[in-house]
């Protein structure tokens, strides 16, 4: 797997601390077929147990996967104006492929 954050998103995160926590889970409330969704944060989840680091460019990223499948890529993106915050895509998408 190979970790891809943006400049912006670099800069983001350590000014956050340098930590970034990312993460795929199902929504609490689904439906059969539901795809885990990936999430990022620069503060850890309330369950940080499971983690795996994979530090790169200076950075402390801690990654949760379910299962044996991992993403050729994860992507790191910073999104929003109002409240900027980091997003994390598995090769390009938004869920858990």
């Amino acid at each position: 797997m190979r970790v891809e954050v943006s400049t912006e998103a670099a800069e983001f995160v350590r000014g956050q601390g340098g930590q970034l926590w990312v993460w795929a889970a199902r929504p609490h409330v689904c439906c059969w077929g539901t795809p885990a969704y990936m999430y990022a944060a620069t503060t850890p989840p309330r369950d940080p147990d499971g983690f795996i680091p994979a530090h790169t460019g200076g950075l402390e990223v801690w990654y949760r996967i379910p299962g044996d499948r991992r993403p050729d890529v994860l992507e790191v993106e910073v999104r929003g104006k109002r409240r900027p915050h980091v997003e994390a895509y598995w090769d390009g998408c938004i869920y858990a492929l």
